[in-house]
Formats: C-alpha cells, sequence, structure tokens
C-alpha cells in the first residue's frame, strides 16, 4: 500500500500515463518497482501530488476529476507493507529555499546567514511535526500488523551549487542539505515512537553523489530545470529505483 505525496507518484516520469493530477507513473514510480521487487501479489497505490497530511487521513483532495477520498480509507487491516511520503505540502521548504536562491552565476545569497530563512525553517519543521506524527498514528492503528516505511526528504540538494540548476552558492546548499536534515528529524522520531521504519534517501543520495548537480545517468534527484522526466526538485527515476531497493533490502525479500 503506497500513501503520500509527489514524492512518491513521481509526476511526469510516465507524462503520458497520468490520469489526473495526481500525476501517479503506475509502472516507474518507487511503489511500482518495490511491488515488482518484492513480487507483491496485489498493490494498491493511491498516491497523488500536492497531497497533504489531512489528504492522507481526513480530506478528500481534489483531483481535476473530482474529488479522491483521503487515503488511507484504502488501508485494509491484513495489509503487510505500507510506504509514506508526506509532508512536503504545507511544509516550509519553498520559501525557505527561495531565500537561498543565487539570481546570477557566480554569487551568494547568503542564506545561512539569514535570521528570516532560519525562522522560516524553524517554524516549518514545528508546523509539520505533529501532522505526520498523527498520520503515522492513523496508519498504525488501521494497519497494525504491517512494516510501515517512511521516506524522508531532501536529496535534490547535496553539499555545492550548480547554476542555473541549482542555483545557490556551495556555503547555502551546505545549509539547505543540513535543513532537510533537520527537517528529517520528524521522520526519525516518528519512527522510533510508532516501531517504524525510516529511509533515509537524501543522505544515500547526497553521500552517493546523485544530487540534482550529478552528471544524468548518475543524479537521482532532479533541480530547477529537470534534464530527465520528473517534476522540478524531485526524484527521476533512477530515485525511485533506489528507494524502492533500499526498503526491498529491508524487507529481505
Amino acid at each position: 500500500m503506497a500513501l503520500g505525496d509527489s514524492r512518491a507518484s513521481g509526476p511526469l516520469i510516465e507524462f503520458s500515463a497520468h490520469r489526473d493530477l495526481c500525476l501517479r507513473s503506475p509502472d516507474l514510480n518507487y511503489p511500482a518497482k518495490l511491488a515488482q521487487l518484492i513480487g507483491a501479489a496485489t498493490v494498491t497505490d493511491v498516491t497523488c501530488s500536492a497531497a497533504k497530511p489531512a489528504h492522507v487521513i481526513s480530506t478528500p483532495q481534489f483531483v481535476g476529476t473530482g474529488f479522491a477520498p483521503p487515503q488511507i480509507d484504502a488501508l485494509r487491516p491484513d495489509t503487510d507493507v505500507v510506504t509514506l511520503s508526506i509532508g512536503g505540502g504545507g511544509s516550509n521548504h519553498l520559501p525557505v529555499s527561495v531565500r537561498c536562491g543565487a539570481v546570477v552565476p557566480g554569487t551568494d545569497a547568503g542564506c545561512r546567514n539569514d535570521p528570516r530563512a532560519e525562522q522560516l525553517a524553524v517554524e516549518g519543521i514545528a508546523q509539520m511535526a505533529p501532522q505526520v506524527d498523527a498520520v503515522v498514528a492513523a496508519i498504525v492503528a488501521k494497519a497494525p500488523n504491517a512494516e510501515v516505511y517512511l521516506i524522508g526528504h531532501g536529496g535534490s540538494v547535496g553539499r555545492r551549487g550548480c547554476w542555473p540548476n541549482m542555483p545557490v552558492s556551495d556555503a547555502d546548499a551546505v545549509w539547505l542539505e543540513r535543513y532537510f536534515a533537520r527537517f528529517n528529524q520528524i521522520y526519525v522520531d516518528a519512527a522510533a515512537r510508532y516501531g517504524v521504519h525510516y529511509v533515509d534517501i537524501a543522505k544515500a543520495a547526497v553521500d552517493g553523489g546523485h544530487d540534482a548537480c550529478a552528471p544524468a545517468g548518475q543524479r537521482w534527484f532532479e533541480g530547477i530545470l529537470p534534464q530527465s522526466p520528473a517534476e522540478p526538485a524531485h526524484p527521476n527515476a533512477l530515485a525511485m529505483t533506489a528507494i524502492a531497493e533500499m526498503i526491498a533490502e529491508d524487507l529481505g525479500r
């Protein structure tokens, strides 16, 4: 069972397969690839671009052709594996990142020393933490025997900039990468609290040289100007494969 937002649905990876504003890539997103790797008999993918935590547990989401019910409605007590990517919608990722943007090559926005950028980071983490916690609690309550995997954020921003695809100075890139690590503490804490699993795809991407500044064929996450099919600043097909493989390895399948 796959729940979550655009980091799971895979917008623009399989553009021709999109049927509504959920923008799911049904064969190339990580829920599909995971199902193939573990030989799942059935897979239910209700991930949807722009989903917020409330859309998972309580609130229908408008998807262009109508309203999709809360994603958790598709969860069954006998579900054995659940993946969740949530928390980008409603976070301060965008306003934080914008303050780091360098308008021309070689310049330094200095967001790492900007009190407003730090305030936005702190406030965004504080407002998202209880929302993610509520989602995980609801999943565990409805599928108590499932192995639940929380997929973290980040991955596009490494410890370097590359204008114009990742238009930030190297020093600001380091600060942004650390911001996402701070944000991901939400998932680390929830995983510990509810006895579920955390997938640190950002660390794997950045440490492995797969951020948005990596060459084509090595890049897992796209930048502002995608070089392969994917939404800007989102995982591409290589990242989807990597996430699926990390989960499958943990499951031992």
